[in-house]
C-alpha cells in the first residue's frame, strides 16, 4: 500500500494527540481524588435508593399478601349479608301475599256486612212504622166511628120525643145551654142550598185526587235520589191511607138528607182569614179531627227525618203540603181543614224530630193526640149565644 509522506505525518500526529489525551485524563484523575469519591458516593446513593425501592416493593407485596385474606373475608361477609337480605325480602313477600289475599276478601266482606246491617235496620224500622201505621189507622177508624155514633145519638136527640115532665126538661136545658138552639132545624130551602154547596165542594175535591197523586210520585223520586228512605216509607204509607180513604168514599152510599149536619144550625164561631166563620158541632168535630190527624202525621214525618239524619223542615214534607187526610169535602171548606191540619202537623213534626213531646201525648189505646189545652188554643172556638 503506497502511503505518501504527508499522510504518514498526519496519522502520526493524530495518534500522538490521542495518547496525550489519555495520559492527561489519568493524570487528572490521580491528581483529583475528591471527584472520584463523589462519583463513588453517587453510585452508592443510587444503589441505596434501588435497595430501598426493592425493600418497599417487598413490603408492599407482603402487605398485599396479608390484606388479600381480609378482603376475601370482607367480600364473603358482604355476600352473606346480601344473601340474607334477599332471603328476608323473599320471606316478607311470601308473608305479605296471604295478607294481601285476605285484605281484598275483608274489603269485599265489610261493605256486604254494612249493607246487611243497613238492610236489617231498614226492615226493623219498616216493621215498626207498619205497626204504628196500623195503630194509627185503627185510631182513625175509631175516631170516625165515634163521630158517626155521636151523629146518631144527636139525631135521636133531635127527633121528636114523648112529652117529659117539666122539671126534667128544665134540668136538661140547664145541662145544655144551647139545647134549644141545637134542636132548631133549618128550613127546607136552607137545607137544599147547603146540600148543593157541599156536594159541589166534595166533587171538586175528589176530582183533584189524580193531580195530587202525580205530585206524590214526583216527590217519591226526589226522596229516593236524596236517599231519605225513612221519609220515603212514611210518605208511601201516607199515600196508601189517602188511597184507602178515596176507596171508602167511592164505596159508601152517602145520603146527605140523612146527615144531621144539614139540619143543624151553627153553634160555634171561629177566627180564620182575618174574619169570623160559623159552624155547627159537626163542623167543630171535623176541625178537631184535622188538628189531631195533622199532629199524628207530623209526628211520623218528624221521626222519619230524624232517622234519616235530615234537618228539621216540616214544610218540606208531603203530608204538610197535602194536608187533606181525613177530609171528604163536607162540613168545612177545604182551605179551613188544610189550615188546621197543618197547625197540628207542625207541632207533631217538632215533637217527632226532637223526641220531646211538648204538644201531644199518647193515650191508653196507643194513639197520639194533641193536648186539650193546645187544641183549644189552636181552634179558638166560641159558643154562639
Amino acid at each position: 500500500m503506497n502511503i505518501s509522506c504527508s499522510q504518514r505525518a498526519l496519522w502520526s500526529l493524530a495518534l500522538g494527540s490521542i495518547l496525550t489525551l489519555g495520559f492527561g485524563t489519568q493524570a487528572s484523575a490521580r491528581d483529583n481524588p475528591r471527584d472520584l469519591a463523589g462519583e463513588e458516593e453517587a453510585e452508592a446513593e443510587v444503589g441505596e435508593r434501588e435497595n430501598r425501592k426493592g425493600r418497599g416493593g417487598r413490603q408492599r407485596a407482603a402487605a398485599a399478601d396479608q390484606a388479600a385474606p381480609r378482603q376475601d373475608a370482607v367480600r364473603q361477609d358482604a355476600q352473606h349479608r346480601q344473601a340474607a337480605q334477599h332471603e328476608a325480602v323473599r320471606r316478607n313477600d311470601a308473608q305479605r301475599q296471604p295478607r294481601q289475599q285476605v285484605r281484598p276478601r275483608q274489603e269485599v266482606q265489610r261493605p256486604q256486612a254494612e249493607q246487611l246491617a243497613r238492610h236489617r235496620g231498614d226492615q226493623e224500622r219498616a216493621a215498626r212504622q207498619a205497626v204504628e201505621a196500623r195503630q194509627a189507622a185503627h185510631a182513625d177508624r175509631r175516631d170516625v166511628e165515634q163521630r158517626a155514633a155521636r151523629r146518631q145519638i144527636e139525631a135521636r136527640q133531635i127527633a121528636p120525643r114523648p112529652q117529659v115532665v117539666q122539671g126534667q126538661q128544665r134540668r136538661d136545658d140547664m145541662r145544655r145551654p144551647d139545647n134549644r138552639k141545637q134542636q132548631q132545624r133549618l128550613s127546607r130551602e136552607q137545607q137544599e142550598q147547603r146540600i148543593r154547596a157541599e156536594r159541589h165542594r166534595a166533587d171538586r175535591y175528589h176530582q183533584s185526587h189524580t193531580q195530587r197523586s202525580q205530585r206524590a210520585e214526583h216527590r217519591a223520586r226526589q226522596l229516593q235520589q236524596q236517599r231519605r228512605m225513612a221519609q220515603y216509607r212514611y210518605e208511601q204509607q201516607y199515600l196508601q191511607r189517602l188511597r184507602q180513604q178515596q176507596t171508602n168514599w167511592i164505596a159508601r152510599r152517602y145520603n146527605p138528607y140523612n146527615d144531621q149536619y144539614f139540619h143543624t144550625p151553627a153553634s160555634y164561631r171561629y177566627s180564620y182569614g182575618g174574619g169570623y166563620r160559623e159552624t155547627n158541632r159537626y163542623g167543630a168535630d171535623l176541625m178537631r179531627q184535622a188538628v189531631n190527624f195533622g199532629y199524628r202525621e207530623g209526628l211520623r214525618a218528624g221521626q222519619a227525618d230524624r232517622q234519616d239524619g235530615w234537618r228539621s223542615d216540616y214544610r218540606n214534607s208531603y203530608g204538610y203540603q197535602d194536608a187533606s187526610y181525613g177530609y171528604d169535602g163536607y162540613y168545612v171548606e177545604q182551605d179551613v181543614y188544610n189550615h188546621y191540619f197543618r197547625q197540628g202537623f207542625q207541632r207533631g213534626y217538632q215533637d217527632g224530630h226532637s223526641s220531646n213531646y211538648r204538644y201531644g201525648r199518647r193515650d191508653n189505646n196507643g194513639s197520639y193526640g194533641m193536648l186539650a189545652g193546645v187544641l183549644s188554643m189552636i181552634l179558638g172556638l166560641q159558643v154562639l149565644n
